[in-house]
C-alpha cells in the first residue's frame, strides 16, 4: 500500500491523522512539554508518504528533539549556520529545511525571527492565528509572541495538530530541542507560515 502522493490526497490523510491524534492526553495551555505517553501516541500514528517534503520535515525535526546547547547557545545549528553563540530557535528551523532540501521553500537561510516572518508576509505565505485558511499544517512554520510583547519572538516547526491542540518541534526552549503542544487558541501563538514546498 502506498501513501498519499498529491498535495490534496495529503491533506485529506492528515485530516485523518489529527482524528487519530484527537485522543492524546489534554491539559492546561500554554506549551506543555509532551509526556513520553503522549509521545508515543503521537509517534504511533501511521506516518504519511515519507517522500512528502512536509513530512519530512517534521521527521528530521522530531528526530533533533532532546539536543542541547553546549555552554550559552553553542550548538551544531549555528555552527552551520556560522552563527554559532547566538540564539538559536530559526537557526534551527532553517537547519532542519536545509537537511531536507527545502530551503527554499522558507526563504532561505534566517537567525531573526521578524526576519523570516518579513519573507512570509512578502510572499502571502503568514497567517494570523484563527485567519480563514491559515490554521497550523504539518510541516509549517509557527511563529510565537513568548515575551508577551505584541511581536513575534520565537519560532517552530508544527510537527501536527488536532481540533484543540498544535505541536510543535523547536530550538531554543530551555536551552535545547523540545516538542511540546500549546491550545489553538493560546495567546502565545501569533501565527503561521505555509512553506512554498518543492515537490
Amino acid at each position: 500500500m502506498t501513501g498519499p502522493t498529491t498535495p490534496q490526497e495529503h491533506a485529506a490523510a492528515s485530516l485523518d491523522q489529527a482524528d487519530a491524534l484527537a485522543d492524546v492526553t489534554k491539559r492546561v495551555d500554554p506549551s506543555q512539554k509532551l509526556s513520553p505517553a503522549e509521545l508515543a501516541v503521537l509517534d504511533a500514528v501511521a506516518p504519511m508518504d515519507p517522500n512528502v517534503p512536509s513530512v519530512k520535515v517534521t521527521r528530521i525535526a522530531k528526530a533533533e528533539a532532546g539536543y542541547r546547547e553546549s555552554g550559552t547557545n553553542h550548538t551544531k545549528y549555528g555552527r552551520w549556520y556560522g552563527a554559532d553563540g547566538q540564539e538559536w530557535c530559526d537557526v534551527f528551523v532553517s537547519w532542519v529545511f536545509h537537511e531536507v532540501g527545502q530551503l527554499a521553500a522558507i526563504g532561505g537561510k534566517h537567525k531573526y525571527v521578524p526576519d523570516h516572518l518579513t519573507w512570509f508576509k512578502n510572499h502571502h505565505r503568514f497567517y494570523r492565528r484563527g485567519a480563514a485558511g491559515g490554521g497550523p499544517r504539518e510541516g509549517c512554520i509557527i511563529f510565537f509572541d513568548l515575551n508577551g510583547h505584541d511581536g513575534e519572538d520565537h519560532i517552530g516547526i508544527v510537527t501536527s495538530y488536532d481540533d484543540t491542540y498544535v505541536y510543535t518541534v523547536e530550538g531554543n526552549r530551555s536551552d535545547q530541542v523540545e516538542r511540546l503542544k500549546y491550545s489553538r487558541s493560546s495567546h502565545l501563538i501569533w501565527g503561521y507560515g505555509h512553506p512554498a514546498w518543492d515537490y
